[in-house]
């Protein structure tokens, strides 16, 4: 209508317009006669008509919100770096891979090539004298931080991370580690592999490696913190030692569970057990000697894995004049301390002067401990 107003069926029965009161029908005749004796070409040109606008109120990303999964930019994260930063203050130092027979695999950071030597020396006393599966290991730096290794062992490969982390966290890595470095391997013999084909699985598994971690970023929710408790409410000795600089000065073995393989053939039980308390001391001075040695750290415990909740311990304890105690037990490791506060006074005899060689006194004190442990060896 010229009126502007615009009419679409159905029309009024009527024919007249709403909003003028003009027969419609008889406007549209008079406009088309109009149009015939116009110009060729000529048009009448409609009253252009202000819309009207409606506020938005939906984005793009609201109408598709739960129907589209936007993918997050994964972080660039360097393996290199001495600190691979997590979140909630967790940080990562190696990831790391070994074979049980000392073939090293993968080391995300050279810095750290040491780790993978002593987790092989870890290992052996792990299953051949404590008779379990190597799990972890806490480490004190001077600073008092701890820092933890894990260890995940399958198919006869030993995966390590290093860093400061929750126990559950650390198993989820190593895990993943496991699963995705068998993929590679496809069941080949690792400590026969090829140069070129060791440099490419390497190679392929730095980018998983970096893939597991922006997924750990990503689970930080899904993880709990806590950690199972132990089973057991008690905690049995099995061996002490005590050490200055590397140098063993007493070592004693306290009942039968250990099992401490000797060279050479022996016949009398004194000398056997001498053989295998220095051949123990040996073993664990060279794991104290070399941690500390290349990480500046103490460790604090080595735990063994015998089954569900239920491990075998290496526990060190330093004292004054660089002298260490050490122990081997299993049960609770809360009740460590227990042990340790009953033990001081006696430590503390021979710990107020540096060793000077002679063992007179270390030789008293071993005689002490030897009659403290015959009462009882078994601490809650």
């Amino acid at each position: 209508m010229n009126c502007g107003y615009k009419i679409v069926k159905p029309y009024p029965k009527d024919k007249i317009c709403p909003n003028c009161g003009k027969n419609f029908y008889i406007e549209e005749k008079k406009k088309k006669k109009k149009n015939k004796k116009g110009k060729v070409g000529e048009k009448i040109q409609e009253q252009p008509q202000a819309k009207q606008f409606e506020t938005i109120e939906k984005t793009a990303s609201s109408k598709l919100q739960g129907k589209v999964k936007v993918k997050k930019k994964e972080q660039d994260l360097s393996l290199e770096s001495d600190k691979i930063k997590l979140l909630k203050g967790e940080y990562l130092k190696l990831l790391g891979i070994v074979s049980i027979e000392r073939t090293p695999l993968f080391c995300s950071n050279e810095k750290y090539v040491f780790l993978l030597e002593l987790t092989s020396n870890l290992d052996f006393i792990a299953t051949s004298i404590l008779g379990g599966v190597l799990d972890k290991m806490l480490l004190i730096a001077g600073n008092n931080d701890e820092e933890k290794c894990q260890f995940f062992v399958k198919n006869d490969i030993i995966y390590i991370v290093y860093g400061s982390f929750p126990d559950k966290k650390g198993g989820w890595i190593l895990e993943q580690m496991a699963k995705h470095y068998n993929e590679l391997v496809m069941s080949k013999n690792v400590n026969q592999l090829e140069k070129l084909e060791k440099y490419q699985i390497e190679t392929k598994f730095k980018g998983i490696t970096k893939f597991i971690l922006n997924e750990y970023r990503e689970m930080q929710e899904v993880f709990s913190d806590q950690e199972i408790p132990y089973v057991e409410d008690r905690i049995r000795i099995d061996y002490l030692g005590l050490s200055s600089r590397s140098i063993g000065v007493i070592s004693l073995i306290l009942g039968e569970e250990l099992q401490v393989e000797i060279p050479g053939q022996l016949d009398n039980p004194e000398e056997i057990k001498e053989m295998k308390e220095s051949v123990l001391t040996a073993k664990i001075e060279a794991i104290a000697a070399n941690t500390l040695g290349n990480t500046g750290a103490v460790p604090k415990w080595i735990a063994v894995k015998l089954g569900f909740q239920n491990y075998k311990f290496l526990t060190f304890k330093k004292y004054e004049n660089d002298y260490f105690l050490y122990m081997l037990s299993e049960g609770n490791l809360g009740k460590v301390e227990n042990v340790e506060s009953e033990l001081t006074p006696y430590i503390s005899r021979v710990t107020a002067n540096p060793f000077s060689g002679n063992l007179k006194s270390f030789n008293s004190l071993k005689l002490s401990l030897m009659e403290f442990f015959d009462q009882c060896r078994i601490f809650s």
